[in-house]
């Protein structure tokens, strides 16, 4: 009996021991690091979003998502006017729940670009 209880007691452990090094989500890093490709004709992110609104002509406004959708560099204006005239596009990961800096600085960075190309967006949309 003590044979039994040593044997079931050592397989107990070493199943959660097992059980357990499954759900370590430590990264190994990679090896080797992959170069980022350039951009086309070295442009930055609101040039080039420029550039594909122009040439689909779809002239739909950058919004954050929050507790009610925001049109950053357009918040004075009537959201429900601009959205029936212009259509608007959201942008993904912008919600209201930050829980990092790194959301922070992500939804800054989103932020920023949204109200840069909203006012050339905006113009475009108004002379179509």
């Amino acid at each position: 009996m003590k044979t039994f209880k040593l044997a079931f007691f050592i397989t107990t452990i070493t199943f959660f021991g097992l059980a357990m090094s499954a759900c370590n989500n430590e990264a190994t890093p990679p090896k080797t690091t992959v170069k980022e490709e350039p951009v086309a004709k070295n442009l930055n992110r609101v040039e080039q979003a420029l550039e594909d609104a122009i040439a689909t002509k779809d002239y739909r406004l950058y919004g954050l998502v929050g507790r009610r959708v925001v049109l950053p560099g357009l918040e004075n204006k009537n959201v429900k006017e601009i959205k029936k005239r212009c259509g608007i596009r959201l942008l993904s990961g912008t919600g209201d729940v930050l829980k990092s800096s790194q959301d922070r600085e992500n939804r800054r960075i989103n932020y920023q670009f949204a109200e840069k190309i909203n006012a050339k967006l905006y113009e475009l949309c108004l002379k179509k």
